[in-house]
């Protein structure tokens, strides 16, 4: 990706607010009204989110687990 929208320093506080606000729109709508709603530039970015936000399951709880796994051994040295 070559053009990122968030500084470095929010993209995961600006990242939350967005997902939480495609969320909020889904629950209002429905799952299938929300998806009927989009554009087709749309509802191909809503698709690759859905790609990536799958991946970044995977990904997220294994670096976090990295994470804490370091500062335990380095509070063990």
């Amino acid at each position: 990706m070559s053009n990122y929208p968030n500084m470095s320093y929010c993209m995961c506080n600006n990242t939350l607010a967005a997902l939480n606000q495609i969320l909020d729109e889904m629950d209002k709508k429905g799952d299938l009204a929300f998806v009927r709603d989009l554009s087709r530039d749309e509802l191909s970015d809503f698709n690759e989110l859905a790609l990536i936000a799958k991946m970044f399951a995977k990904r997220a709880p294994r670096a976090v687990d990295e994470l804490i796994d370091e500062r335990v051994d380095e509070v063990l040295e």
